[in-house]
């Protein structure tokens, strides 16, 4: 008796099992995230394109006659050249050895494992270059930079982004310990935790303008009662910054304790009672056991705080105006102000800068931190 040959298995085309009512896990996941992908392009990826396409443009709402018209790359030439430029060793040299600092903590991280010495070696090439080049140039005699708002504001951004972030991540880790100790009074602390968290950003601005006055200031006032002599925190460009980095360091580090208690709290205890049995210390459970499980929670923490520390705007804002003349003019005030200037093109190219400055720290952080082992 003759059999015929079975016929290959092939599975149902992607439309053809859509009509009959019965598609695969993999399609129907992929149906489901449609809507979702639908409103992200709607409410995120289109106004970030019609931003760039704005940013080649003129556009002034103060000169309608000239009306808007296409000026290609000029606004960004504005923003980031400059007219007989020279290269000097010593121009940004703190920066340079920031950049220094950074290379041999990449290689650290290399050599122990935790980092890929290729990823390694491209981010090296790409900070000698930023350092030894990019920032060698600066304005010679008869030199200048085309738009010197766009680099003072983004140097206090900068400022602003390594103090602060740095500041909060050692006040918050603290805390979320503080929080995470098993005590009837440990409430308290998760309390204090949430009130600087909850406070508007704008009100912690004029309260701490309030509390860093140089007349009636409750800061220079206790700082007189002990015999110091008091500065003028507001009025001088070097404590202003002082000042105003102490009040986004109060105001987040709350948010970075409590991404690290959530983070703390979903570590196994048993882990530490097994170390403790086997003699470990204190300081090694924290060492070995906790700073490692912790590594997911504190890089969301990081990117979440320098995020926001390269928008920062309300507390400068609220305390200073951006001043003491332009100190603290960070480029989340200056864009404010190119808008209320109604220069809507140029106001669009700065936001593309910012958005790309928040991008690339993003993706640093993701492919440097929060890389698995």
């Amino acid at each position: 008796m003759a059999t015929t040959a079975p016929t290959a298995y092939r599975p149902a085309g992607f439309w053809r099992r859509l009509r009959q009512g019965n598609p695969s896990e993999a399609q129907l996941g992929f149906l489901m995230l449609i809507p979702a992908a639908l409103v992200l392009l709607v409410v995120m990826f289109w106004p970030i394109v019609q931003v760039v396409w704005q940013s080649f443009h003129f556009e002034r709402l103060n000169l309608p006659a000239e009306g808007r018209y296409w000026i290609g790359l000029t606004h960004y030439q504005r923003m980031l050249g400059g007219s007989e430029m020279t290269w000097s060793l010593s121009n940004l040299l703190g920066w340079r050895l920031l950049a220094l600092a950074l290379v041999v903590a990449l290689w650290i991280g290399a050599l122990r494992g935790g980092l890929h010495r290729r990823t390694a070696l491209w981010w090296t090439l790409g900070l000698l270059v930023v350092a030894g080049v990019l920032m060698g140039f600066h304005p010679g005699e008869d030199g200048r930079w085309n738009d010197t708002r766009f680099w003072n504001s983004f140097s206090i951004t900068l400022v602003i982004i390594v103090a602060s972030v740095a500041g909060s991540f050692l006040v918050g880790l603290p805390l979320a310990l503080l929080a995470n100790v098993p005590s009837r009074w440990r409430w308290l602390v998760r309390v204090a935790l949430l009130i600087p968290w909850a406070m508007p950003r704008v009100l912690v601005g004029v309260m701490f303008a309030w509390l860093f006055n140089s007349t009636n200031g409750v800061i220079n006032d206790v700082l007189r009662r002990i015999g110091i002599e008091a500065p003028l925190w507001l009025a001088r460009s070097d404590p202003a910054v002082w000042a105003t980095n102490i009040t986004i360091v109060w105001a987040t580090s709350a948010f970075v304790g409590l991404i690290l208690l959530a983070g703390l709290q979903s570590i196994d205890t048993s882990l530490y009672e097994a170390a403790e049995v086997d003699g470990a210390s204190a300081f090694q459970r924290f060492v070995r056991i906790t700073l490692p499980l912790l590594r997911p929670a504190i890089a969301v923490a990081l990117i979440f705080r320098t995020l926001t520390a390269i928008q920062t705007f309300d507390i400068p804002f609220a305390m200073t105006r951006g001043g003491p003349g332009r100190t603290l003019e960070t480029l989340g005030i200056y864009i404010t102000s190119t808008t209320n200037n109604l220069n809507l093109g140029y106001a669009a190219a700065l936001s593309v800068a910012l958005f790309l400055m928040s991008l690339a720290i993003t993706v640093l952080y993701l492919r440097w931190i929060y890389t698995e082992d």
